[in-house]
């Protein structure tokens, strides 16, 4: 039974080790109210790097805490990176990705990076389509966006994750939940700190 949160993020780090699928938690009684918040569990969850979302069901059980089964999904730029069961679009979007990033290698980290944000700000277009329209799908995955070089912030942050991890670039995302809104935007290990990276921001800038 799970006393604290650490414990907690200790078991979905290992989630992440192990490319698990599925997790089964059972939590104390104090803290199952914590762990019902679902914009807890799934912030917890999509911290991690390889995670893209979580689908959790809780189940309270009396005396007992509650029982949480945690479902992960991984994004299609880790499986990307990875070589994991790639689908036909993931093998061309991963060929021409490599494209991109070829003539960078041989430059220093700060350069490399500068010109892959620059690329990316420059060819890919920003669209805002809502979960459930026609399109969405192609514009929340690294895949998608490199064969139709069109975005929504997810996009391009799975973009930026995956061009940063074939320039051995370290790279992370960042997800803020408004009350009308979700965001998602990258961090960067440059110079020895952590820099916040908003492509689709830059990408819009660009345009105007």
């Amino acid at each position: 039974m799970i006393a604290t949160m650490a414990e907690f993020s200790a078991i979905l780090a290992d989630i992440q080790a192990r490319r698990a699928a599925e997790v089964r938690c059972m939590f104390t009684p104090h803290l199952s109210a914590k762990v019902n918040d679902a914009a807890l569990v799934e912030a917890l969850v999509t911290g991690l790097p390889m995670a893209q979302g979580v689908q959790h069901r809780i189940i309270r059980s009396r005396g007992r805490g509650a029982v949480l089964t945690a479902k992960v999904r991984y994004r299609d730029a880790v499986r990307m990176l990875t070589g994991d069961e790639l689908s036909a679009d993931e093998a061309a979007a991963l060929e021409a990705a490599r494209d991109i990033v070829a003539d960078l290698l041989p430059l220093d980290a700060e350069e490399r990076f500068s010109r892959l944000y620059d690329w990316v700000c420059w060819n890919i277009r920003y669209v805002h389509t809502a979960p459930g329209k026609k399109g969405y799908e192609r514009l929340v995955g690294a895949a998608g966006v490199l064969l139709e070089g069109q975005a929504n912030c997810q996009g391009f942050a799975d973009v930026m994750y995956l061009l940063c991890g074939l320039c051995s670039i370290a790279c992370e995302y960042r997800i803020s939940r408004g009350e009308r809104r979700l965001h998602v935007w990258n961090t960067v290990f440059l110079g020895g700190v952590w820099r916040e990276v908003d492509a689709s921001k830059g990408a819009r800038l660009t345009i105007a």
